[in-house]
């Protein structure tokens, strides 16, 4: 899959593992997410004072956990339910 196009599709990629964690909270889900993983990742991320992620504290972790959650629309799994 490809790599988000601008710093935009970036941050929207982002804010869903951001979702994906505070979902987890709300719904008291913790154990059967992927927060064990996202969680110390997504505290270490800053925002700058116009509430942009500030690129430099966003790791390698969070990044691809974040292009792996916006690809997930592209999976066919109608297709694989099939098997």
């Amino acid at each position: 899959m490809p790599p988000p196009s601008s710093r935009i599709r970036f941050e929207h990629n982002i804010y869903l593992v951001l979702e994906e964690a505070l979902q987890a909270i709300e719904q008291d889900n913790i154990e059967n997410s992927n927060l064990w993983a996202s969680a110390p990742h997504l505290v270490k991320a800053r925002y700058l004072p116009n509430r942009r992620l500030d690129l430099p504290t966003v790791n390698e972790m969070l990044r691809l956990h974040g292009n792996t959650m916006d690809w997930k629309k592209y999976i066919d799994f109608e297709f694989l339910k099939d098997k």
